[in-house]
Order: C-alpha cells, then sequence, then structure tokens
C-alpha cells in the first residue's frame, strides 16, 4: 500500500513537471512570438545600412568650356595643376610629312596651359592624362603626332611651384566623328578636368 502511494504520487510530480517545462517553452505572446526571445546586438556591430542611410554619391561639377580653367588634384596632397584649354584646331596640320593620319581619319589638336598651384613640383606625362570623346561617347588617347599649329609637350613636362608650361596635345580620329569633350588629370590622380568642345 505504501509502495503504491510512493508510486502514485512520484507520476504526478513528474507529469506536473512535464506540464510546466511544456507551458514555458511553448507559451508565445499575441504576436506569436516567445516572450523569452531575445534581440542581441554584439558590441561593435551594427545592421547594414538601408536606402536612407547609405551616404550618397557628390555630384560631378559640371563640364568647363573653352577657354576656363579647372584644378586638378595629383595623387599626392601637395601636387595640383591647373589646367586652361585655351583652344581647339580640328583637322590641323601634320608637321611632318611621314608622320600623318591614316587614311580616313585626321588629327584634332588640343592646346593646354598648365600651371603648378601646387606645394610640390608637378612631374607628369600631359598626353597620357589627356583623352578626346566624341559626339557618339567614343574615345581616343592621344598620338605623339606633331602639328604646325602649336608646339607639343614631348614625353613630359617638370614644373616647379608657380611655374607653368603650354603645348598641344594631338589626337588621331575619324574623319566622321565630331569632337564632343576632352579630359585631362595627371596620370596617378583620380580626378579628371572636363571641357565640352562645343
Amino acid at each position: 500500500m505504501i509502495v503504491a502511494l510512493v508510486a502514485g504520487l512520484s507520476l504526478v510530480l513528474v507529469a506536473g513537471a512535464i506540464a510546466v517545462v511544456v507551458a514555458v517553452g511553448g507559451s508565445t505572446d499575441a504576436g506569436g512570438a516567445s516572450p523569452y526571445d531575445i534581440d542581441i546586438t554584439l558590441p561593435g556591430t551594427a545592421a547594414p545600412p538601408t536606402a536612407e542611410t547609405r551616404p550618397s554619391r557628390a555630384a560631378s561639377p559640371e563640364a568647363a568650356k573653352v577657354g576656363q580653367t579647372v584644378t586638378v588634384q595629383g595623387l599626392q596632397p601637395g601636387v595640383r595643376v591647373a589646367a586652361t584649354l585655351t583652344r581647339v584646331v580640328d583637322e590641323a596640320t601634320p608637321a611632318n610629312q611621314f608622320l600623318k593620319p591614316s587614311e580616313g581619319s585626321r588629327y584634332v589638336a588640343v592646346e593646354l596651359t598648365l600651371e603648378n598651384v601646387g606645394q610640390e613640383v608637378y612631374s607628369d606625362s600631359p598626353m597620357f592624362g589627356s583623352t578626346l570623346i566624341d559626339s557618339e561617347g567614343r574615345q581616343y588617347q592621344a598620338t605623339f603626332a606633331e602639328v604646325k599649329e602649336g608646339v607639343s609637350f614631348g614625353g613630359a613636362v617638370t614644373v616647379s611651384k608657380g611655374d607653368s608650361r603650354k603645348g598641344v596635345i594631338v589626337f588621331e580620329v575619324p574623319t566622321s566623328a565630331a569632337p564632343a569633350k576632352f579630359q585631362f588629370g595627371t596620370i596617378l590622380g583620380e580626378q579628371k578636368a572636363e571641357w565640352t568642345l562645343k
């Protein structure tokens, strides 16, 4: 009799414990989530930025016009060059009878004045930092050709603080192409100045 009573009491205690565990572990609030769910944010972590919190890119400055000056920054903080597009010569005349544009092409010469307005010596190759763009969006790189309408910068320039250089950069483009824009920057710099040619 005593053994049966103890066994029955044990069953009641076990059943009660199971009921409590089920009630606690399975209970949810009105929204269906457990009241014991905890949202933990570890130190040094943050939610990914939303469209509202992402920083917007700065708008590109408007393109300059022929005759205007734009200052570009070099890779080093002390290198700054004030570039002035002084003129554009379409169908420029070759200065070397042995170096002429290929059939169906012509030379376009862009004349620049480069002034060192930075704190460091400006040493670069202007032709390699230059790009001509036509009305169809096609890009052209400079050529080593020389023209009668101006003196080339040559391979490179070295300009001390406060000094300047003037020269032409020559491009070979198809006769059907219409030059629309010119871009200039230092070779290693990320900034590009842009001029419209029309």
